[in-house]
């Protein structure tokens, strides 16, 4: 009974479908509403489903892994549905030299990172971006890929270096954090009459040494206007180091006058230095975000804090540091529209915490915006609200190896063997020959 049933109702929807289809003309009502319904039902489609978006291709280029940038490169996704940002990763040790030669065929990425320098600029692989871009960042950041007045590159989040120091020791001495050099010596005089070491060092790294020096120069000359120009000249060869910064190191030997950097620091390597930190036996430490992950492992209950490289004359500080890569426009791209939207993407709040979510630990030197940074920062907000983090030596251009030498000859100024002219003029003298070998 139920197959009969079955095949009735088959039959009866077979003749249905036959005597419509027969019967079109005589039912024209019925038959025209129901191609009209057909006709507005795939208008209706085609509207909600229009053609896919053009997009344009844009060859982004930098020395660290796609890591490094995945946040930034799904904002760009997300927010730019006509552009393809494709990401290039070529490796740091042949990064420059791939990147050159591609440009010096007329080709390379779209937007590359690094390697904007006088000579790459001079040859005008990159577009200038002054107009479009100069007013919004801190000048602290664009001064390395600034020429002629002209900027060529977008500074992002730095790295950098502070005064690391322990905040138990600080309160267990009723210690204050101190603002100026004088204030500085205060607490290492107390800290020293309580057997604790103020400050550990690696004195065996000319680098560190230099660093070291630098954080009191930036806050006492190199930071100011003058000092700024001066930082510039000395690049170009039309300065000198001994005119302009023997104050700044004659105020550093108070270091060694106080007691808190010595002659047997020569001979310390930074992991010990980080020991001494780490174990409460020294209660500062200068350094950056790279060794947080090592602290941590090595003492992970410490509290830690940071204040600004000091000077004699307060302020906000002065963090020693620089931009971690200057993006720049390729002046031979074909797709420059598109790349421009990309650089205005990055050059917003959304765009820098994007790029900074995979780099954190630095600053922005896009004006007005703050990371929220970790809680061990804390005391270094205001030098990075000031766009305070410089590195000097990235305006060095070819005399940047000379910085080594100024490494150097702070060693031998611990050491008793040099005076603070002797060792600035020797590395003019460095700078000089540097300057004469790249004509």
């Amino acid at each position: 009974m139920k197959r009969t049933w079955i095949i009735s109702a088959i039959a009866i929807l077979a003749f249905t479908i036959l005597f419509t289809g027969c019967g079109k003309n005589s039912t024209e009502n019925s038959s025209t509403k129901g191609n009209a319904t057909a006709k507005d039902t795939t208008e209706t489609k085609e509207t909600q489903d229009p053609e896919p978006v053009k997009k344009v291709k844009v060859r982004l280029s930098y020395w660290n892994k796609e890591d490094s940038v995945k946040t930034l490169l799904q904002l760009f996704k997300d927010k730019l549905p006509d552009v393809d940002v494709e990401y290039q990763f070529i490796d740091n040790k042949t990064y420059a030299d791939v990147i050159k030669t591609q440009l010096a065929a007329g080709e390379g990425p779209d937007i590359i990172g690094g390697i904007i320098d006088a000579n790459t600029v001079k040859t005008g692989y990159f577009e200038d971006l002054t107009e479009r871009y100069a007013s919004k960042y801190h000048e602290t950041g664009t001064s390395t890929v600034t020429f002629d007045n002209k900027l060529y590159g977008l500074p992002q989040a730095s790295w950098f270096n502070g005064v690391f120091y322990n905040v138990e020791l600080f309160t267990k001495y009723n210690l204050k954090v101190p603002t100026t050099l004088d204030e500085y010596f205060q607490v290492a005089d107390v800290l020293k009459k309580n057997g604790i070491k103020p400050q550990a060092i690696g004195l065996k790294n000319p680098n560190v040494a230099g660093q070291s020096f630098l954080g009191l120069a930036l806050n006492d000359f190199i930071g100011t206007e003058e000092g700024k120009k001066w930082n510039d000249d000395f690049g170009k060869g039309t300065a000198k180091i001994a005119d302009a910064l023997e104050p700044a190191l004659t105020t550093w030997t108070e270091y060694l006058k106080h007691g808190v950097f010595t002659k047997d620091m020569l001979g310390l390597e930074e992991e010990q230095a980080i020991d001494e930190f780490t174990s409460g036996k020294a209660a500062m430490f200068q350094a950056g975000p790279w060794y947080m992950e090592t602290f941590k492992q090595k003492a992970p209950n410490m509290k830690i804090d940071m204040f600004p490289n000091l000077g004699t004359k307060g302020g906000p500080g002065w963090m020693v540091g620089g931009p971690g890569v200057s993006f720049g426009l390729n002046a031979k791209s074909e797709v420059k529209d598109a790349a421009y939207k990309v650089l205005d993407l990055l050059s917003t709040p959304e765009g820098q915490n994007a790029y900074w979510a995979d780099n954190k630990g630095g600053s922005s030197f896009l004006k007005g915006v703050t990371f929220e940074m970790p809680a061990e920062y804390n005391g270094a907000q205001e030098a990075f609200k000031a766009g305070n983090v410089m590195f000097p030596v990235n305006n060095w251009g070819v005399a940047f190896a000379a910085f080594t030498d100024l490494g150097k000859g702070i060693q031998e100024l611990v050491a008793g063997i040099k005076t603070p002219h002797q060792v600035l003029e020797a590395v003019d003298k460095k700078a000089t020959e540097l300057l004469e070998k790249s004509k």
